[in-house]
């Protein structure tokens, strides 16, 4: 069963919209100083930001018969067999954590795109999941993931945890 992300489109708002804010910021600071060094970083962040709002595209969690699939776009996309996962829980997210792909640089990951009630996925032993795509990995014990139907997709979780 496919679960959507909750908050994948208004995410996608933000960052395509920031991105142009910051790269309309960028030109005009550029043709204040009649210079491109100043445009540089701004277009560069406006690009990083709008190409994020654009890679939301596919941003589900699907539960299949032997494994749990989580997709943010281009920017995370892993399979996890059923047989690694030992539990699942709820737990509260914060706005001040951001959204997209966040860690804690230890051993958590967390696929969220809104803030509040998410879904704490825990693994029998530590599994490498990227944080920056063949980049950054982190050993995570749990990973944290926000579907819009919550508590669905905990209950078809554990049901399937439990057989």
């Amino acid at each position: 069963m496919e679960y959507p992300l909750a908050g994948k489109d208004s995410l996608a708002a933000l960052t395509a919209g920031g991105g142009l804010a910051a790269g309309a910021w960028g030109l005009a600071r550029a043709a204040a100083k009649r210079a491109l060094g100043p445009l540089a970083m701004p277009m560069l962040v406006g690009g990083s930001l709008m190409w994020l709002g654009r890679s939301l595209g596919d941003s589900f969690a699907e539960i299949g018969e032997k494994s749990l699939r989580i997709k943010l776009g281009m920017i995370f996309d892993e399979t996890i067999p059923l047989s690694e996962i030992s539990r699942i829980e709820m737990t509260e997210w914060k706005i001040i954590g951001g959204l997209g792909v966040r860690t804690n640089l230890r051993d958590m990951v967390a696929v969220v795109t809104t803030a509040g009630p998410v879904a704490d996925v825990w693994f029998w032993t530590p599994r490498r999941l990227p944080v920056i795509p063949r980049i950054y990995y982190v050993q995570a014990q749990h990973l944290l993931v926000s579907p819009e139907n919550l508590d669905g997709f905990v209950a078809d979780l554990q049901a399937r945890l439990g057989s």
